[in-house]
Parts: C-alpha cells; sequence; structure tokens
C-alpha cells in the first residue's frame, strides 16, 4: 500500500510540474529521481503531460545518468536549458580511496541535504564527481571539510573538465532455452529456474526498474534486471542461437 500511495504522490508532483511551466512559461523540474521513480515517470508520461504544449526530459548530467530530474520546459527553451540546472562537483583528498558511496552521500546528507537535491555519486581511485542542484552546490563547498575523517577538496568542474568513469562489470556467458524472465534470472544467479521463479514471485525481482512477478515476461536485449540482495543485471545485445536450439547470451553484472 506504501508504494502505491508514493507512485500517486510522484505522478501528482509530476503533473503539477509540466501544469506549473505551462502556465508560467518556465522551466520547472522535480528533484533527481531514482531509475524506479524514472520509470514510473516515463510509463505514464502521456497521462501526465495530458496535451500540454511542453516538452519533458530526463537529465542526469551526463548520457546513462542513473539519477536524473524530470524536466518540463517551454517549446521555445534552449536545448541545454536543463543543464544550467545541474553543478558539478569534484571532490579531493588524501586517502579517500578506501572511501564508499555511502561515506560520500553520508556526508552530504549530514549537511542537512535532502537527497532529491543531489544526483550520481561517481567514484574513482584519486576522485569523486558528484551532480548536485545548482543552488546547493557552493553551500557544499563551503561547509563540506570530510569524508569520514579524511579532510576533502572541493572546486566546480567544467563541462570540458567531466570525465565519467566506464561502470564496471563481470561478464556471465551461457546459454537459455527462452528469453522468459525465470530463464534469465536463472542464468544470472547460476541457479535452477525453480529458485529463479520463486525470487520473482516473493517480489524480489525488477525489470527495467519496475517490479514484476511475472515469471514467463519476455526479456529483451538491453533490459536491465534486478535481484534484491543478489544485484543488478543488464542483458547485453548479442543473443545467438545455438546447434541444440538455444539461445547463447551475455549478461552484465555491475560490481
Amino acid at each position: 500500500m506504501q508504494n502505491e500511495i508514493d507512485e500517486k504522490i510522484l505522478l501528482a508532483k509530476a503533473e503539477d510540474t509540466v501544469t506549473l511551466c505551462e502556465k508560467q512559461y518556465t522551466t520547472r523540474f522535480l528533484g533527481f529521481l531514482t531509475p524506479a521513480e524514472m520509470a514510473v515517470v516515463k510509463k505514464n508520461l502521456n497521462k501526465i503531460c495530458g496535451g500540454a504544449d511542453v516538452r519533458t526530459e530526463f537529465y542526469g548530467g551526463y548520457s546513462d545518468a542513473e539519477r536524473c530530474l524530470f524536466v518540463a520546459l517551454p517549446e521555445y527553451a534552449q536545448d541545454d536549458e536543463a543543464s544550467e540546472l545541474i553543478c558539478v562537483l569534484e571532490i579531493s583528498g588524501r586517502d579517500t580511496e578506501a572511501l564508499s558511496h555511502r561515506d560520500f552521500l553520508g556526508s552530504l546528507l549530514g549537511l542537512g541535504l535532502k537527497r532529491e537535491k543531489i544526483g550520481d555519486i561517481l567514484i574513482t581511485s584519486d576522485k569523486t564527481i558528484v551532480f548536485v542542484l545548482l543552488d546547493i552546490a557552493d553551500y557544499i563547498i563551503a561547509n563540506l571539510e570530510k569524508i569520514g575523517r579524511c579532510g576533502v577538496k572541493i572546486r566546480k568542474l567544467r563541462q570540458a573538465e567531466i570525465e565519467i568513469p566506464k561502470r564496471r562489470y563481470e561478464e556471465i556467458r551461457t546459454t537459455v532455452a527462452a528469453l522468459r524472465l525465470d530463464c534469465v534470472v536463472a542464468a544470472a544467479l547460476k541457479t535452477s529456474r525453480s529458485v529463479a521463479a520463486e525470487a520473482i514471485k516473493s517480489g524480489r525481482v525488477s525489470v527495467n526498474w519496475l517490479e514484476t512477478d511475472n515469471i514467463s515476461a519476455q526479456i529483451k536485449p538491453e533490459d536491465v534486471f534486478s535481484v534484491r540482495g543478489a544485484g543488478r543485471f543488464r542483458l547485453s545485445g548479442t543473443v545467438n542461437e545455438t546447434k541444440k536450439g538455444r539461445l547463447g547470451i551475455c549478461i552484465e553484472k555491475a560490481i
């Protein structure tokens, strides 16, 4: 029931965003949404817009961003107007390589910031890139002195300075009888179809960020699926049929 209530609230906020954009002729947006929230908004986008004379987009500061703003723009707005809503910060310091995503997020939230004002946090060996709403960037720079016990320095990045680290994956190459959800989940978890089916029926599996209990749902190349407690996976675009009639697939597991 809580999920249903949250979804109604999310859709109401998205509709308000579009309505205000149309009435005020100004760009309006919802703060950084999770991938699951974005999936819900995308699924209901026609209803949300309802014929309004606006453009909508999801923007997280770079292509393939996981957390994105839902932006409603007047038709005459510049194509890059959404980029002006976000500031990119680089955080660096000694001994920060041992820090986790949780450490960085916890320190940012410890400043009293709301989660929806903070987008993706990308950690590399020598620095961390954080996407935030423009209106909190200076506050973070002025107040964030440490991540855990590590002193840090923060600076704003120009667009030309942003280097997005490549996502890391473990490849799982195997064969399945069909591109059914239970078959593909079983292959990803290296377990039986009955175990995979139980995970799906119990609500532990999401496809493209939306929970499903349909064990026979068809999975397409590039679909992302996750199993609670086991990780996130993507079926790559290559699917080959073997001589025995099975499908050779490659699954990428995020690491």
